[in-house]
């Protein structure tokens, strides 16, 4: 048997793209909604720190915090997809 070929689809697993959206999920229901609201502001709808700071009626230096937590959260939950899920 060809170990190279990719392996058999099965409905029953999730495709390398969910797999890496379950877990992008799973990083954020462990944030505080405060951190996913400044990261989802800031990091993915491009918001300034001082929109988020508004937003939130928190300092900006406390929103920098939030985001910090919330992108350090992404990262260790990366750590959990194989190789064929991670960019290169």
């Amino acid at each position: 048997m060809d170990t190279d070929s990719p392996t058999p689809f099965d409905p029953q697993r999730p495709t390398p793209a969910e797999h890496v959206w379950l877990e992008f999920r799973v990083a954020m229901d462990d944030l505080p909604p405060a951190a996913r609201v400044a990261f989802m502001l800031h990091d993915v709808f491009g918001a300034t720190l001082q929109e988020v700071s508004c937003v939130l009626g928190l300092p900006p230096e406390a929103c920098v915090d939030l985001v910090a937590l919330a992108r350090t959260c992404a990262r260790e939950h990366a750590q959990h997809l194989d190789g064929r899920a991670r960019p290169s």
